[in-house]
């Protein structure tokens, strides 16, 4: 009879002292940099007149004009594209009056070039076609779809690695993965804007440095943490 109490008394302890999990959380990230080797030009052509029809006459010519001086210098890879017209009265304050000075017209127009070699002559082009002003340059990759899917693959490691490490400080074992936060939105390209700035030659002339991208990631992951008592 004792026997039989103590058999019973043991499996009920070994019933009690299971293995127990923890979550740990952890974030991977990782970046990558890379040479521009694309870029979008986004202009602006805009006119002033005393009527709606000029202002729109005036924009239009200029328009047509870029679009005419641009296209020898295009390639069948490279884009343009012109906005719709926009115009709006203008008006100026002068002694707290509001003095109608005229009308404004503007069209964007947007260049896409696959191939940052041209640039500048582009530019040039653009300004002496009667565009009034580069909004923007903005830099792209060629191979952007596969440097977004490494540093993914990088941020994910990352997190793997910092996981495996705490687990083994805390003299544990790294379980499986229990929860994933990931924002997409995070692998995007940031231009270094230092690349991107205007040089000017020693012959007077002028040239575009080609702009680094920094592609970065973030991933937030809980694995289980599995220690025992």
């Amino acid at each position: 009879m004792n026997k039989l109490v103590s058999i019973v008394l043991m499996s009920v302890a070994l019933s009690l002292s299971p293995v127990q999990a923890a979550l740990l959380h952890t974030s991977g990230e990782a970046k990558l940099l890379a040479l521009a080797d694309q870029v979008q030009l986004d202009l602006q052509a805009s006119s002033l007149a005393k009527t709606a029809a000029e202002a729109k006459q005036r924009v239009d010519k200029i328009v047509k004009v870029t679009e005419a001086n641009l296209s020898p210098l295009l390639t069948d890879s490279d884009r343009f594209e012109a906005s719709q017209l926009q115009i709006r009265a203008e008006y100026q304050y002068q002694e707290r009056e509001r003095v109608f000075v005229g009308y404004l017209a503007e069209r964007s127009i947007m260049v896409e070039l696959a191939n940052l070699e041209g640039l500048t002559q582009i530019l040039d082009a653009a300004m002496i076609s009667g565009v009034n002003e580069v909004r923007q340059l903005l830099y792209k990759s060629s191979q952007e779809e596969q440097l977004k899917q490494q540093v993914r693959a990088l941020a994910i490691a990352d997190s793997y690695a910092k996981a495996r490490h705490l687990a083994e400080g805390y003299n544990s074992q790294l379980g499986p993965v229990v929860e994933v936060n990931y924002r997409n939105q995070s692998a995007v390209p940031r231009m270094k804007m230092e690349g991107a700035l205007m040089a000017v030659a020693d012959s007077g002339g002028s040239s575009y440095q080609a702009a680094q991208l920094e592609y970065h990631d973030q991933v937030d992951v809980s694995f289980e943490l599995v220690t025992e008592n």
